[in-house]
């Protein structure tokens, strides 16, 4: 019998129940035998049949903390598990085995195994399992046919308006009878909403708040297993299956623009996938030497094709998102091994693998450019490892390890149109040279028109480690390593290069020390410095992106392009580092004012281009340390201690926005005391220590504006005029901004172990886990913000615009307490009952749930959700029984 259960509950620590679980279902292995075999080895060598059964109670529902277990209701579950083993036994000539084990049978994630076969020649195997996996149970949604693929809102339902601020601008917060009847600035003045718009706002709230109805998002899985196992000789042969299916509701974020603004909504995306994989094995081994040869095949088929969905704020209208694409994947690999002699060994890997999707484009009048029906996505893997150990002296251990992983996506690029999240085509046709290089007709596409192509992206890695073990005495040694990586990026087919470094390099040098000071006190202590560098980091790889910067628009002269006429100048996109400077000519179509490339200048409604002196941090040059220390102490035959440290320091440099640096410290302190032979107390501290500096800019473009409504003093900021700050914006210091985010996780429990009561028969254990988890973001900078006081006619010498310095964020708690007690009491050789409890708490908080409320934003439909607590008791009782 396994000695585990997985439907007894834990949150903050899984050591909550893990401990219950081998209460209530360990086997009877550990029962006294009536004969002279050492029960250790009767475990090993005679075959027993266990059976678990009971009930448990669960007090309280919490979805969170039955997030995994199965235990998120409340009332009674069942307890039942079995471990049935038969065959011959170990001394007979019936090599002939057979098992069966279930676990968690009375819960929604139970599990089934069977098991036939005859030692050293076959073994048929069978199983099955699920798992629910719970998201949350205070999702709201005025939306019908949640779990489905199309989404509608109640005929009664009405656009949320905030009547007093606009009568006809959708605005989620006036679900909140609080925002509808409180005054707000009307053209610079507190106005309180008139009879007619608290009537207009009560119809709606009326209307629309009944339709919000909870729902629980969840998945379920559900995996089949099958394989057959043959050996013959020095051959041996396996194949296997397994089927996974997938179903239920997850949350998904949405955004459109058919009103003109963004607008969002978080919406019950259905879950319906099949996974079926195969495996097949033939290999071969001898004294020396094996070989292995593996195919691989997986097959992935969404059942869900599309979600579609009626738009809360312009409900005449309707949404459609494409889910994930079916795809399959088929790979062949070889691994093969020599020993050379009694010291020297190598093994070599080497695997090829072909991935493929090609489902059909979900189109509608948002996609006004699609060149083909569907993406005959291809992408290539090869893979190839070399290791050679040996030992050229009785003190010394040498290892060599080569690694190729090759990602080659060779997809053919397409250059495709669309309007962002289905906003309305403009008025005004695109230009003319794009159309014209695009090969179709002017008014086919308008000016908003996103033109993009697609960028299939590739990977190399080229590895080489080389590690050194040398014993200096009976006691120490010392382990010397080295590891050099490149990697390489690319993309097949783009007409400039995709990735903004096309190759990294790293170095890795690493020394530990290792010492065993007699019996009692062993100890560790290990350094590694990793060096990257990046050979050219190039903030224009956007580029591939938009191909229109690379066609001459039809305002420019010379034939010059975007991308012509910023290498003539030596820019990025980002343009010259200058403020406000009156442009002419191709200046004026590609750079005006001295700002970040035009959007108009490559078709793209989004600015693309990257701040100038930005590094993305798995691309940037990079210095990181770690030191990791441990120590383990016995001063005595009861007494154990052990420690450990690990702490990491990544420097980037030469990045001036992006990640600045980051932090990570570990520290471990456990301690046993083992009183008696039927007493033991233990008791362990964890501590970590998450930091990460992080820095950006606020970029606002040069502006000629002078005023807001003829006012023109700033409070605050670097500049005392809008004139001066708008003729500096992008160059303005104040709009530089950083953020220091850290995360602090305190672990601490105690674990008191007491057996043989009663006079041998009763065990008993108390566990008690508390976790403290605190997550801070430190922001510094601002931005400026017009008075909404300035307007016209208002006062002389009324503030134009404020400085607003950036604030720290709300902290983000998590705090749980675990405590279980178990007793265990044996009725016989072969039986026992067992008995837990369990109690849970958390408490947690979150601003960005605040958001998620009625009154919380106003173009995001509130889906109303909660930041998760709980506190939960579990009682459980079962009787096992061993034959």
């Amino acid at each position: 019998m396994k000695n585990e259960i997985k439907y007894l509950p834990g949150h903050a620590s899984r050591m909550v129940c893990s401990a219950v679980a081998a209460t209530l279902f360990a086997a009877s292995a550990g029962a006294a035998e009536p004969d002279a075999i050492d029960p250790a080895v009767a475990a090993l060598t005679q075959s027993h049949s266990v059976v678990e059964i009971g009930v448990g109670d669960v007090s309280d529902d919490s979805f969170k903390f039955g997030e995994y277990n199965g235990l998120q209701d409340t009332g009674l579950y069942g307890i039942g598990s079995l471990d049935l083993r038969g065959g011959g036994q170990y001394d007979s000539s019936d090599t002939t085995r057979w098992r069966v084990t279930g676990t968690n049978l009375g819960l929604s994630n139970r599990s089934i195994d069977v098991e036939y076969g005859q030692q050293g020649r076959f073994r048929i195997t069978a199983g099955f399992d699920s798992l629910r996996r719970n998201r949350a149970d205070t999702y709201y949604s005025p939306y019908l046919g949640i779990g489905g693929s199309v989404l509608t809102l109640p005929g009664t339902w009405q656009v949320p308006l905030v009547p007093r601020v606009s009568a006809t601008g959708p605005n989620a917060r006036g679900l909140l009878g609080s925002v509808a009847n409180s005054s707000a600035l009307v053209n610079g003045v507190l106005t309180a909403p008139t009879p007619a718009q608290l009537a207009v706002s009560n119809a709606l709230i009326a209307a629309d708040v009944p339709a919000f109805a909870q729902h629980e998002l969840y998945t379920t899985r559900h995996r089949y297993d099958l394989g057959f196992n043959y050996i013959v000789s020095k051959w041996e042969f396996s194949v296997s299956g397994r089927r996974e299916n997938r179903d239920g509701t997850k949350p998904m974020g949405s955004v459109t623009r058919v009103t003109g603004g963004d607008i969002a909504t978080i919406l019950a995306d259905p879950i319906d996938t099949t996974t079926d994989q195969l495996t097949a094995t033939l290999g071969y081994r001898n004294k020396r030497d094996f070989v292995q040869l593996t195919y691989f095949g997986s097959k992935f088929d969404n059942n869900v094709g599309s979600l579609t969905w009626t738009n809360w704020a312009a409900p005449a209208s309707t949404m459609t998102m494409s889910s994930a694409p079916n795809n399959e994947v088929h790979q062949f690999a070889l691994t093969a091994g020599h020993q050379f002699n009694n010291s020297t060994r190598l093994v070599a890997n080497a695997s090829y693998s072909r991935n493929t999707q090609n489902d059909s484009f979900l189109t509608d009048t948002s996609t006004v450019l699609v060149p083909v029906t569907s993406l005959n996505g291809k992408v290539t893997s090869k893979y190839f490892t070399a290791k050679l150990t040996s030992r050229p002296l009785a003190k010394l251990n040498l290892a060599l390890d080569y690694k190729f992983d090759e990602r080659k996506n060779t997809t053919p690029v397409r250059i495709y149109g669309y309007y962002d999240a289905n906003e309305a085509a403009g008025a005004a046709n695109i230009n003319t040279a794009f159309a014209a290089a695009l090969g179709v007709p002017a008014a086919q596409l308008k000016s908003n028109t996103n033109v993009n192509a697609s960028r299939p992206y590739s990977r190399r890695l080229n590895q080489l480690t080389a590690m050194a073990d040398l014993r200096l005495t009976q006691g120490q040694a010392l382990r010397f390593s080295f590891e050099h990586q490149k990697l390489d990026r690319w993309c097949e087919g783009t007409w400039y290069s995709c990735v903004d470094a096309a190759d990294t390099k790293e170095n890795t040098l690493g020394a530990e020390w290792r010492a065993d000071f007699g019996a009692s006190i062993n100890a560790r202590l290990g350094y590694t410095n990793t060096k990257r560098t990046v050979d050219f980091y190039d903030e224009n790889a956007f580029l591939a992106l938009v191909p229109m910067a690379n066609v001459s628009p039809s305002t420019a002269t010379g034939g010059a392009t975007a991308y012509s006429f910023m290498l003539a100048n030596g820019w990025t996109g980002y343009g010259p580092v200058a403020g406000l400077v009156t442009t002419t000519g191709n200046a004026n179509v590609f750079f005006p004012l001295n700002n970040a490339m035009a959007n108009a200048a490559y078709s793209n409604q989004n600015r693309i281009s990257e701040l100038f002196g930005m590094r993305r941090y798995n691309m940037a040059d990079r210095n990181r340390q770690k030191l990791r220390a441990e120590a383990d102490w016995q001063p005595g035959e009861r007494v154990s201690l052990n420690a450990n440290l690990a702490y990491s320091i990544d420097d980037y440099g030469a990045s001036r926005y992006g990640l600045l640096d980051a932090h990570d410290l570990a520290v471990n302190l456990e301690g046993t005391f083992a009183a008696s032979e039927n007493l033991t107390m233990t008791a362990f501290y964890s501590y970590e220590d998450l930091r990460a500096r992080t820095a950006g800019n606020t970029y606002t473009g040069n502006s000629a504006a002078a005023n807001v409504n003829g006012f023109t003093a700033i409070s605050g900021g670097c500049f005392s005029t809008i004139v001066a700050r708008n003729a500096s914006n992008k160059i303005d210091p104040c709009l530089n901004w950083a953020a220091d985010m850290r995360d602090q996780t305190d672990v601490m429990g105690i674990s008191i172990d007491r057996k043989g009561f009663i006079g041998g028969k009763l065990d008993l254990g108390l566990d008690i886990t508390v976790t403290r988890s605190h997550s801070k973001n430190v922001v510094s900078g601002g931005n400026y913000a017009n008075n909404p006081l300035a307007v016209v006619g208002a006062p002389v010498g009324t503030i134009a615009a404020f400085y607003i310095p950036a604030a720290a964020l709300p902290v983000v708690t998590s705090d749980a307490s675990e405590a279980r007690l178990k007793a265990s009491y044996m009725l016989s050789e072969a039986s026992k009952i067992n008995f837990a409890w369990v109690y849970a708490e958390l408490k947690s908080k979150d601003y960005a749930y605040d958001g998620m409320q009625f009154g919380g934003l106003a173009g995001v439909l509130p889906s109303l959700e909660q930041a998760p607590t709980y506190r939960v008791q579990v009682v459980a009782l079962s009787y096992s029984h061993r034959f």
